[in-house]
């Protein structure tokens, strides 16, 4: 493929993306996902060329065969590349994911491709631990969307959707108390298990069932571990009205449910 390149083939395929033809634009996508997969040496080619830019305007089409197709392309580009990626944020590639996953009358392909991209991202920044995390990855809205997509009754889009969850949990900058108290992550879980228990009686989908579930406990495990480390290390703060003060001018009301002591939260401050 890198043969392409010496031929003059990217800039002709990448002239593609341009094209009226919606047929073409799409064809043009499809093949530079394809040249860039697991191809550093592609995808350096087709960023320098200025695929990326424009391969993100695709994905925007109201048609949704070409907006999935670009976005198969976007994550072929950025994936396992600091420079691809880094340049996909600067053209507010965040904004980009936000908007697909929030919109629920997105075609469920293309919130598939978006959510599996989000995992894959978030895992390259647990990968990274050295640099500064993006603030994106813990901006309760983005957060929000991705764990309501766990209510979806599409069993695929809901795994990609648990594999995400699990690696923006070992972020750093992720917030085990936004998770619970604006994204109802403890009631999302729980939806998913009585889901899930319900597929395991049927012989046609048990074995994925299990599977998911397996998933779906590691990421509870994940995240109940998150949240001990807050309440063992008294960070939790309570103001007069029994909100959470989680820092960076934020906070969440304390569920009804919730019995302190039972949960092990001794060292709780209140703030008056």
């Amino acid at each position: 493929m890198s043969d392409l390149h010496k031929l003059g083939g990217l800039s002709v395929v990448i002239r593609g993306l341009d094209n009226p033809d919606s047929e073409i634009r799409m064809t043009s996508a499809w093949i530079l996902g394809k040249a860039s997969q697991n191809n550093p040496v592609v995808q350096k080619q087709v960023l320098e060329l200025g695929g990326l830019p424009k391969l993100m305007v695709m994905v925007k089409s109201s048609f949704k065969q070409e907006a999935t197709k670009a976005l198969y392309a976007v994550s072929a580009l950025i994936r396992n590349n600091v420079d691809g990626q880094e340049m996909f944020y600067a053209e507010s590639g965040d904004l980009m994911l936000q908007d697909i996953l929030s919109n629920s009358t997105n075609d469920i392909t293309l919130r598939r491709k978006c959510v599996f991209l989000v995992a894959d991202l978030a895992e390259s920044q647990i990968e990274t631990r050295n640099k500064v995390e993006l603030p994106f990855f813990s901006n309760p809205l983005f957060l929000k969307s991705v764990v309501d997509l766990t209510a979806s009754t599409d069993l695929d889009l809901q795994e990609k959707a648990l594999v995400a969850i699990k690696n923006l949990l070992q972020l750093r900058t992720t917030e085990a108390l936004v998770l619970q108290n604006f994204c109802d992550l403890d009631g999302a879980l729980e939806k998913v298990r009585q889901q899930l228990q319900q597929l395991m009686l049927e012989d046609s989908r048990r074995d994925y069932a299990m599977d998911l579930e397996s998933l779906r406990r590691e990421v509870e495990l994940i995240y109940h571990g998150k949240l001990e480390k807050l309440w063992r290390h008294g960070t939790l703060c309570l103001d007069e009205n029994s909100h959470f003060d989680i820092g960076a001018g934020q906070s969440f009301a304390l569920k009804p449910e919730f019995d302190l002591q039972t949960l092990g939260w001794q060292k709780v401050k209140t703030v008056i």
